[in-house]
């Protein structure tokens, strides 16, 4: 369900964290559905649980999900957490248009790169 790079980039708590909120912004994980289980994930990535814990317990304090103890985590039914997500995405968004404004770059070709993404 979950795919990360081990190879470079970034971290690979944030790859799955990043991953996690991609499957939940989008719909694909459905209100109250049960994530796997840390130790699970840990096995199926071939990482530390601690770093599936440490991408879980971000997810947690973002309001995407959240824990039960000796029961799992599930994604959180509340819309606040990707409301949030959304309104963070489009403030980037915005300070990278404006840098990329800045630089130079013509308006043109910032619509044909968000036209390719």
């Amino acid at each position: 369900m979950f795919s990360i790079s081990i190879k470079g980039g970034s971290p690979i708590y944030e790859q799955l964290c990043g991953r996690i909120t991609e499957l939940i912004s989008t719909g694909v994980m459905q209100k109250e559905e049960r994530l796997p289980p840390v130790r699970e994930v840990a096995k199926q990535l071939g990482v530390n649980p601690n770093t599936v814990q440490k991408a879980y317990s971000l997810l947690e304090q973002n309001g995407l999900i959240y824990s039960v103890p000796a029961k799992g985590s599930y994604v959180s039914g509340s819309e606040e957490g990707v409301i949030s997500l959304r309104k963070n995405a489009m403030k980037s968004f915005n300070d990278s248009v404006r840098y990329a404004l800045g630089c130079g770059i013509e308006k043109q070709a910032l619509t044909e790169a968000i036209e390719k993404l």
